[in-house]
């Protein structure tokens, strides 16, 4: 349900990075959606349910699925992408 009020709002979003990062998890794609939308940290893991600690821990992961070097901020990128 998520996923498809999230595409209503943001057209192919997730298709696209879906094609250019085959390998993205489920989770990493929620992730995603949540950055997006420019939430905090903290409520991402309320959204989630997962803490705030495993929010970090999931943006790592996404770090390195998506190949991003420390410098570039990880919001930035997914805003533009």
């Amino acid at each position: 349900v998520f996923e498809r009020n999230f595409s209503d709002v943001h057209e192919e979003f997730l298709t696209r990075l879906k094609k250019e990062f085959p390998q993205i998890s489920p989770a990493e794609l929620r992730l995603c959606a949540c950055l997006r939308m420019n939430i905090s940290t903290k409520d991402i893991a309320g959204l989630l349910n997962i803490s705030v600690r495993g929010v970090e821990a999931g943006r790592y992961r996404l770090r390195k699925t998506l190949e991003l070097d420390r410098k570039t901020n990880l919001t930035d990128f997914i805003l533009s992408f």
